[in-house]
């Protein structure tokens, strides 16, 4: 008996066939082992009734099955997002969000608690880095929303790591995350169905892109100057705008797709019509995509404010006008604190 138990729903399917193999069962074990986990949704092993008493105590002594608590969960006011609170084990709290979007559903996970790069506007970011989350966790939070879905007769059609943390600094246990979401056996979703975004950490885009994972990658660009970005997003210190766009062309050389820009529009910092035309220019000889997303205000910090509608339009014109396709976020959950850059949670006494 191993003194560490592994987590059944962190294991791939290889690994899962290796154990039933030391447990001297049959290989179609591991076919009906990740029914019960993907498809049944059992928090015990001692649940899977078609599986022999013998291997369920095998495993019972062998293994465990990552379940988060549900502590708490909001509809906006539309019903286009639900947020979820979740505790682990170690009793701290993540959010995760599902966002409806036509017949689109997107599942928003968090790959830490908190995060370390404090990003000024980003409400995670005070939170600091408390704890790199296991795969097991990002999976099991799929699940849970997944489960919720089909509650209202939908299911999640496209995974985000977009919820807390930098998910390139929680490398290993995010990939292995995103290969188990994959699954055929499991909720099998394509890669390009699947989006990692990072504050610009090269390192991790570089290990992405070498993954045979086929994902897709947004990188939170926010700014047109070095200047302003160091402001805003600490990490630009070390990863300048001219490494993003280098690393930008790497991806779409070494994958055949391009990535996508994230730009927040914050009132008086980068909202300018000098912004957009900068932003047009930068990204003017890469394959990408631009999302454009207006600030999500919160209660908690007032130096950042979402610019007027007025000051938008106006953005987007001078966008339009440098010949520049882009796509405008309409954030579906400010209204629970769901939306882009409010999760955030502080630890109830």
């Amino acid at each position: 008996m191993t003194s560490r138990l592994y987590d059944l729903k962190a294991m791939l399917p290889g690994e899962l066939n290796q154990l039933v193999g030391e447990l001297e069962e049959p290989a179609y074990r591991t076919r009906q082992i990740l029914n019960w986990l993907y498809a049944k949704g059992v928090r015990d092993v001692r649940e899977m009734t078609n599986v022999s008493k013998i291997l369920r105590e095998k495993l019972a002594e062998r293994t465990r099955i990552t379940w988060l608590h549900l502590v708490r969960r909001q509809e906006s006011a539309t019903g286009e997002a639900v947020k979820f609170l979740f505790e682990l084990p170690t009793g701290q709290r993540i959010e995760s969000v599902l966002i409806a979007d036509g017949t689109r559903r997107t599942a928003c996970l968090s790959s830490q608690v908190g995060c370390p790069l404090d990003c000024k506007f980003c409400a995670t970011g005070r939170m600091g880095m408390i704890a790199n989350l296991e795969a097991g966790q990002i999976v099991d939070q799929l699940l849970q929303v997944n489960h919720f879905a089909r509650g209202r007769g939908e299911k999640v059609t496209n995974v985000v790591m977009m919820g807390m943390g930098e998910p390139l600094l929680n490398y290993s246990a995010v990939a292995r995350a995103l290969k188990l979401m994959r699954l055929k056996e499991g909720i099998g979703l394509g890669g390009r169905k699947i989006t990692v975004s990072t504050a610009g950490y090269i390192p991790g885009i570089r290990r992405l892109m070498a993954e045979d994972l086929n994902v897709g990658l947004a990188i939170s660009l926010n700014a047109t100057t070095d200047q302003m970005r160091e402001q805003l997003m600490p990490i630009n210190r070390k990863y300048k705008i001219a490494d993003l766009l280098a690393v930008a062309r790497e991806f779409f050389a070494r994958r055949g797709y391009g990535v996508t820009f994230e730009y927040v529009l914050m009132a008086g910092l980068t909202d300018a019509d000098a912004d957009a035309r900068r932003l047009a220019e930068l990204t003017r000889d890469i394959p990408c995509k631009i999302n454009l997303i207006p600030y999500n205000e919160t209660d908690a910090d007032r130096r950042f404010r979402r610019p007027s509608c007025r000051r938008l339009e106006q953005f987007y014109q001078v966008l339009r006008g440098c010949r520049v396709e882009f796509t405008v976020r309409h954030s579906r959950g400010r209204d629970i604190d769901a939306a882009c850059g409010q999760l955030y949670h502080r630890r109830e006494k």
